[in-house]
């Protein structure tokens, strides 16, 4: 087997080989060609950033079917400029323009810190809690939680309401959220306060933001670097064009709590690029042949002894489409146990990164190890194999 190519061998590092999936700590995706050609060809001329923020927002959000976009630095960027935004619903903001002339830095430096005054609250439910939500913490909002782990209803969400103190409902989606958008949206809209959904992992497809704010979203918080398939320091904000215009106002290069985000013109434009991409490839096609991929690895691990494989797919947000999928592994031999085979590959090298027992992804995955096939490389699977199967002997 030829070597694989290992980038970061020169400055003596150990290789990773990224079974697991678009992981910020493993940097995210992997980029085609044209998001970088689109990124060195934005270093050739200047622009005013806040002009370049607009209007590549409107760019979005017109491909995504929204009312307004904003280019963000990550999803947690666009959930801490989201929660900013809520906040400032309603005060002397809202009269600056972020591509006009006048100083708002007073204003938006009053966060994190100093929130007297203002709606501050976010209700956020407890059946679906994250270390994610912390980013409302890190923006000036206090987390108000709603139910708890084994379930939210809309009346807990009525009981968590203080009129004069909430500022929005927040809803991340993953696997243990019970409770729909839909019926989420229509809460927060019959309480008066907007309804920020997080679905930061979940842009597989092109229609599905749309389909989001058509269920009541005014706000979605979408990431550039897994799915979508941008660098790994992007994200997107989309919804109502009065509150996207208030995020704006507290996002880099504006001296507020987004002024750390920064966001270069070629970042921007290679998410831009990315998305042009995104709508245009036939995301059924590309999830059908990462299938036929995760079977042919899956069948591989099933035939070695003290090994049970398969593949299954990701609940996807919308329906009738081909989701994401993943292979994964069970064991049946009492040699070795499921944590010493995920360490195992872990501990080697290279490092093989699968995911071990990766709740945000699936209900079915306690007592197995997952592995995604989506940015292997070539000879991967012949090197994720061989290592299952010495941990095995």
């Amino acid at each position: 087997m030829s070597e694989i190519y290992d980038p970061y061998k020169k400055i003596g590092l150990k290789s990773v080989v990224n079974a697991a999936t678009s992981l910020t700590t493993l940097g995210g995706s992997m980029p085609r060609a044209e998001v970088f050609e689109a990124m060195q060809d934005a270093s050739k001329g200047f622009i005013v950033i806040p002009e370049l923020q607009k209007r590549v927002g409107e760019l979005l959000a017109e491909m995504l079917g929204a009312e307004a976009g904003l280019p963000t630095a990550g999803a947690v960027n666009a959930l801490m400029l989201a929660v900013a935004a809520c906040m400032f619903k309603g005060t002397e903001l809202e009269a600056h323009d972020p591509v006009g002339r006048s100083s708002w830095t007073e204003i938006i430096q009053r966060l994190p810190l100093n929130t007297e005054g203002l709606k501050n609250e976010f209700i956020i439910l407890g059946d679906s809690r994250s270390s994610y939500d912390h980013a409302i913490a890190c923006a000036g909002g206090i987390r108000v939680q709603a139910g708890d782990k084994d379930g939210v209803t809309a009346q807990d969400l009525m009981n968590a309401f203080v009129p004069d103190r909430t500022a929005a409902l927040y809803y991340t989606k993953i696997p243990s959220t019970d409770m729909s958008i839909k019926e989420f949206c229509d809460v927060a809209h019959n309480l008066g306060v907007p309804a920020i959904i997080d679905v930061a992992p979940h842009l597989t497809h092109a229609s599905i933001p749309s389909v989001i704010l058509a269920a009541g979203a005014d706000l979605v918080i979408l990431s550039g670097g897994k799915q979508l398939g941008s660098v790994n320091n992007t994200g997107i904000l989309l919804g109502r064009k009065d509150l996207i215009k208030l995020a704006h106002l507290n996002a880099y290069p504006f001296d507020g709590i987004g002024r750390g985000a920064k966001m270069s013109r070629e970042t921007i434009m290679g998410l831009l690029k990315a998305m042009e991409i995104f709508v245009e490839e036939d995301r059924n096609a590309y999830y059908s042949e990462m299938l036929g991929k995760s079977g042919k690895l899956a069948a591989k691990l099933d035939a070695l002894d003290g090994i049970t494989s398969g593949t299954l797919n990701e609940p996807s947000l919308v329906d009738d489409v081909v989701p994401p999928n993943y292979v994964w592994v069970e064991m049946n031999t009492s040699k070795v146990t499921l944590r010493e085979l995920f360490n195992g590959l872990m501990d080697g090298d290279p490092m093989i990164r699968p995911l071990y027992e990766p709740s945000f992804i699936s209900t079915e995955v306690e007592g197995r190890v997952t592995l995604k096939v989506e940015y292997l490389q070539p000879g991967d699977d012949v090197l994720i194999v061989e290592r299952v199967k010495s941990l095995l002997d």
